[in-house]
């Protein structure tokens, strides 16, 4: 079920108005219900298998909290039953073609073409969420053997594992504050239910009217590569990056805003990643449920920044290529990996020359320092992104070269401005310079206006239609599925 399809625009106020009418003893199993139906609504068999890593994993937190003695060994046992899981779906396929390249390539420099011999295809369908779902379990064993308490109530423990406004691309939640929602006595708040509404709507207008809409100019660049000039590759690229923002945060932005429809909170996931100055700042910025967890569970076991420096840059480069590695199996997304690490360590050099260099550290606090900064960082971005969208290294080269190689063509300059796209990226703008003057302002008119919004159902629900018939009107002819669900 897609947030963006018609299925789960009616299934959410369904579950909204069975869950504030029923008696708060069983709004709990309501959820839990709701979200194994939205996951099985896709492929019910996967459903068992969800069940299969809450129930497994439910049972090593007690035991790791019980057995303290043998918690290393239970931690281990749960890391290697989650990671195999993760593999099996994920990996396997992606495996086996490695092994069968590399012994092919071997038999090619030998002479002994004979022996080539043949992938083998492993009819292995990816379950949708399977990467979101482990590091969630990883993330609970990982904690109650550090020493946080287990969930001892299996529902509550289900519900956090399969709660469907996260359940297939985030953000990754941490356990103890969903649970502490859990327990407390949730009760319907107006302000909670005008935010998640909001956020819904926006989510859908990031993700139908820019996202999708990105997403058909990007595939004709990425497509006819042998007809594109310059200024396509270009606005290929620089689509592709903000395609994958505005379908991922507006994914989010549905997520959070359906949560708040419940009365739970799930973390945010953005922060005008855009802005950054530098590369290590994005990070803190962009799918901050990833990024953190990667720190917390990856890069500080790692050693962290303690030791050499030779050290933490390796922990930084295995960090982010294991990060490559979990957005796809495929050896472009381990470059990916590779080269965000590579530009993370070479920004952690730069900043940390800055800082010793007099000269350097006065200019630093100027706006054309930090404009500069922001500008070469978009720039990485567009570089790595090409690496995320290609199929392959080939047409990662392919595109790169024709960015940088002269040459005419109006290919995708002609399919952007005849799309809706100058307009809707103009009123997203438009609506963003509007929202920031308001929140920040302290004239008294402008305070006037935005508490007159926040109070105005009336106002509120005309703004809602109205944004619903731009999206409908916008909306490409093809209902696109979320990037991240392949993850």
């Amino acid at each position: 079920m897609l947030f963006n399809s018609f299925t789960y625009l009616v299934f959410l106020p369904i579950v909204v108005l069975l869950y504030w009418l029923l008696p708060a003893r069983f709004r709990t199993t309501l959820l839990l219900v709701a979200s194994y139906v939205f996951y099985m609504n896709w492929m019910p068999a996967y459903g068992l298998l969800i069940l299969a890593l809450t129930l497994v994993n439910y049972a090593l937190g007690i035991a790791i909290d019980r057995h303290r003695e043998k918690g290393k060994t239970l931690l281990t046992v749960g890391l290697v039953f989650n990671l195999g899981c993760l593999c099996f779906f994920k990996y396997a396929n992606f495996l086996a073609d490695s092994v069968v390249q590399s012994v092919n390539s071997i038999t090619h420099m030998t002479g002994t073409q004979s022996l080539t011999l043949q992938s083998p295809a492993l009819k292995i369908l990816l379950p949708l969420g399977i990467s979101f779902f482990t590091f969630e379990f990883i993330h609970y064993i990982t904690d109650v053997y550090r020493g946080h308490k287990p969930v001892k109530n299996i529902r509550d423990f289900a519900l956090f594992a399969a709660f469907f406004p996260s359940q297939i691309a985030g953000p990754i939640k941490r356990f103890q504050d969903f649970i502490h929602q859990l327990e407390e006595k949730i009760i319907f708040k107006a302000q909670n239910f005008s935010d998640g509404l909001f956020l819904i709507f926006q989510g859908l207008f990031k993700k139908i009217v820019l996202g999708d809409n990105l997403g058909a100019i990007v595939s004709t660049g990425f497509i006819n590569i042998e007809k594109l000039g310059t200024v396509d590759a270009w606005i290929a690229v620089a689509g592709f990056t903000f395609q994958i923002f505005f379908d991922f945060a507006g994914y989010t932005d549905i997520g959070r805003g359906s949560a708040l429809l419940f009365g739970y909170k799930v973390p945010e996931n953005f922060n005008l990643p855009f802005l950054a100055a530098n590369l290590t700042e994005f990070w803190r910025r962009w799918h901050m449920s990833l990024s953190t967890w990667l720190r917390d569970y990856l890069f500080i076991p790692l050693g962290g920044s303690r030791g050499s420096a030779w050290k933490v840059r390796r922990n930084v480069l295995i960090t982010m290529i294991l990060g490559g590695l979990w957005h796809g199996a495929a050896w472009h997304y381990v470059i990916w990996g590779a080269f965000h690490g590579a530009g993370l360590v070479l920004s952690k050099e730069w900043q940390d020359l800055v800082t010793r260099h007099p000269v350097l550290a006065r200019l630093r606090p100027h706006p054309l320092w930090h404009g500069t900064g922001v500008a070469l960082t978009v720039f990485f971005l567009f570089l790595a992104g090409i690496l995320f969208r290609a199929d392959g290294l080939p047409q990662a080269f392919a595109i790169a070269q024709k960015m940088f190689i002269l040459s005419p063509s109006n290919l995708v300059i002609e399919s952007f401005l005849g799309s809706s796209l100058p307009l809707s990226l103009s009123l997203y703008w438009l609506f963003l310079i509007t929202k920031a003057v308001l929140e920040r302002s302290t004239n008294k008119y402008a305070m006037s206006i935005l508490n007159w919004w926040l109070q105005s159902a009336p106002a509120q629900t005309v703004a809602y239609i109205s944004i619903a018939i731009v999206i409908l009107g916008f909306a490409p002819m093809k209902v696109a599925p979320f990037i991240y669900f392949q993850f």
